[in-house]
């Protein structure tokens, strides 16, 4: 009896420091507990490398990156619901400005996002929050080529997403392999294709760089597309 009463007061103690240390956290804004919630984040954000030199932090960084490890409410950056890359074709890294991505909520909630110019597309959480499981539809219409035709491209994700907002965790910036799906894209490989680089644009891949000259060399226009026919779902 002794021992459990001179025992106690010290683990009174314990926890009365434990909450004025809570509570100093607290009112300093929690700055010290955010940076400590998760070393599993931290070590993911630390894997996506450095920042590309000459591209500022915003919506053309970082491309084809899983935009959620940074953007997911971990940390002081805006927070979204869904981000990715969409990319012409799945075995190249030229991006597709303008692509229509829908998510369809399983409440029938849409929200449409229409990638930039390094192929981003994003939502933030506060305009629009699924709920899970979705729908993911792409929808790419192809630059015109001297003929002035162009062509619609329609791909729908063949399974829904439950509960994953970077698409970039499932669809690295690679070609599909057993360990993955690979790319978004828009034309499928075995038809030719009319994107290409944008020199002007801040962020995405540049011409020259590895696994992009050669794609962004061999776009052909749409009029030779037509000939040879359509990939995707038009």
């Amino acid at each position: 009896m002794t021992t459990q009463l001179s025992t106690r007061p010290m683990r009174i103690r314990r926890l009365l420091i434990l909450a004025a240390s809570m509570g100093a956290l607290a009112l300093a804004g929690g700055s010290a507990v955010v940076a400590c919630v998760s070393p599993t984040q931290d070590a993911l954000i630390e894997s996506l490398g450095e920042e590309v030199e000459g591209v500022p932090q915003g919506e053309f960084h970082r491309y084809g990156q899983p935009c959620l490890y940074c953007h997911g409410g971990y940390g002081p950056s805006p927070q979204f619901s869904f981000g990715g890359t969409v990319f012409a074709q799945p075995d190249d890294e030229v991006p597709v400005s303008g692509a229509k991505v829908t998510v369809t909520d399983s409440t029938g909630q849409k929200k449409t996002m229409t990638s930039n110019c390094a192929g981003n597309f994003y939502v933030a959480e506060a305009d629009y929050k699924p709920i899970y499981p979705v729908r993911i539809e792409v929808v790419c219409e192809t630059p015109a080529g001297f003929d002035g035709v162009s062509f619609t491209y329609r791909n729908l994700m063949g399974t829904r997403v439950n509960r994953e907002g970077s698409c970039a965790a499932c669809h690295a910036n690679e070609p599909a392999s057993q360990d993955g799906p690979g790319r978004i894209y828009c034309v499928d490989e075995r038809y030719p294709s009319s994107y290409q680089i944008d020199p002007d644009c801040q962020g995405g891949p540049k011409l020259g760089d590895a696994g992009s000259a050669t794609a962004a060399g061999s776009s052909v226009s749409s009029g030779d597309a037509a000939s040879s026919g359509s990939g995707g779902e038009p």
